[in-house]
């Protein structure tokens, strides 16, 4: 059987959930159906943000002068643009799997009518928030998300307020398979004393700014993650818990000004560090050394850093709308993300309650992890 993987986005350089999503299914599935012929289209020749590229010797880039017939492989096609709607069609047309797995939410409308589609949904918040995204965004995210569930064969809804939200906005129920993320324990797990005490000292020569104790946040710098309130509730913090520093770690996504016009014009300025995207390499050791992680958004698909949060033993405060109680159980704070207040009780109650909130995430996280996602996303490719 031939199955086809859109991993374009990792030719991105981004470093959000969905990216991620990608590349720990591209790493496992291969290995959980050898037996199957793999073909991966992307516009570059690998991965360029994976530590791993390489090793796998299915997902190597095509050898040169031309790319390997039957057996599968990384099947790179530069394009400048829109690359899933007008170069990825003339690949499916050449190499005709007879599944395209699709994770990133949507299809190519051009396409062979024998292939079966397998699309992804990670959020809607496109309906819930479309004042948060720009006009282009908001349309684009529109017709694709739309044509995705109107025409693929099934429906991968990675938590069920997404596929509440398939049904509600799209009317779908058929062949929608809910399927967590997972979180890969190798990397995000409680260190060591040793291992614990170094992760401060590199953290420190790479951001010299960065004092303990610190309040965390991990992800995009956009509206949707609801930081402007964020800041406000760790202005009211400081009143008590003077020592605090808040940490935001992440890329800058669309409509950022205002994120960073509250940083600038905060009372509490010289306490807030924005670290920029952190390489992978100190993501968990960021975990590590937070006294309290916080994802504050007003929608989430699913929340990844929650559990990436658990697994390295640090509390977690999250909201209490969509997918975040889904995610998170009985392991973290609750809070209501349009109350400055209950955001600040919430942080507050999590200092308070550290150890139980880390013995309570750690054994959350057990209960997610990438091969058991991908047994069962290759389940619905099979």
């Amino acid at each position: 059987m031939k199955i086809g993987f859109d991993v374009s986005d990792l030719c991105t350089g981004r470093a959000d959930g969905t990216t991620r999503y990608t590349r720990e299914l591209a790493k496992r599935l291969p290995g959980l159906a050898p037996e199957q012929d793999w073909f991966y289209f992307a516009p570059c020749s690998s991965d360029p943000t994976s530590p791993s590229q390489g090793e796998e010797k299915r997902l190597s880039p095509p050898l040169e002068g031309g790319v390997p017939e039957g057996r599968g492989g990384w099947y790179a096609s530069p394009w400048p643009k829109w690359w899933t709607q007008t170069r990825l069609p003339f690949d499916l047309y050449r190499y005709k799997p007879d599944v395209m797995f699709m994770p990133i939410q949507q299809i190519p409308a051009l396409r062979p009518k024998k292939i079966k589609m397998v699309a992804v949904v990670h959020d809607l918040a496109v309906h819930h928030y479309p004042e948060q995204f720009r006009y282009k965004d908001w349309l684009l995210l529109h017709v694709f998300s739309a044509q995705a569930v109107r025409e693929a064969d099934e429906i991968i809804a990675v938590s069920r307020a997404t596929a509440d939200d398939i049904e509600k906005y799209y009317g779908r129920t058929k062949n929608v398979h809910v399927i967590y993320h997972g979180v890969d324990h190798e990397r995000f797990r409680v260190p060591g004393e040793t291992e614990h005490k170094e992760s401060g000292v590199k953290l420190k020569n790479r951001y010299p700014d960065l004092k303990k104790p610190f309040v965390l946040y991990v992800g995009q710098l956009q509206p949707r993650k609801n930081l402007v309130r964020l800041i406000e509730a760790f202005e009211q913090l400081r009143r008590s818990e003077t020592e605090l520093q808040l940490v935001l770690a992440g890329g800058e996504g669309w409509l950022k000004k205002p994120i960073f016009t509250a940083i600038n014009s905060s009372t509490e300025a010289k306490n807030i560090l924005a670290l920029g995207v952190v390489p992978d390499s100190l993501l968990p050791a960021l975990y590590w050394q937070a006294e309290v992680f916080v994802l504050p958004s007003l929608y989430e698909g699913f929340g990844m850093p929650i559990l990436e949060a658990f697994a390295c033993g640090c509390p977690v405060v999250t909201s209490n709308v969509s997918s975040m109680p889904e995610v998170a159980g009985e392991a973290a704070v609750l809070v209501n993300p349009t109350s400055v207040e209950s955001m600040t009780a919430g942080i507050k109650e999590a200092l308070g309650r550290k150890e139980d909130l880390r013995k309570r995430g750690w054994e959350r996280a057990r209960e997610f992890d990438w091969e058991g996602a991908a047994r069962k996303v290759l389940e619905v490719l099979l």
